[in-house]
């Protein structure tokens, strides 16, 4: 009984791929307005433009930003602002 269930099995398995490769292979058809699409781009050639000078302008640079000076009683300030009492919230 056991050989007659695996030789079933088989011959079923056997009838499936047979069915599956048989409907995988199908006809390709070419796609027309591809193929005239890729003829076309392949034949364009692009015409060269002629470039006109006159809209360009020369580079000129910004000037350097200044250096800042610095304050004089600067180490007072900064004493000052040591002195102060810190706000702590709660």
């Amino acid at each position: 009984m056991l050989a007659r269930i695996a030789t079933r099995s088989t011959a079923i398995k056997a009838r499936s791929m047979a069915v599956r490769s048989f409907s995988v292979a199908s006809v390709q058809q070419k796609d027309v307005v591809q193929e005239l699409y890729l003829k076309e781009l392949k034949g364009y050639k692009p015409t060269a433009t002629k470039v006109d000078e006159s809209q360009v302008k020369d580079l000129k640079l910004p000037a350097a930003p200044a250096v800042p000076e610095v304050d004089a009683d600067l180490a007072q300030q900064l004493a000052a602002y040591d002195k102060e009492p810190e706000e702590v919230s709660q």
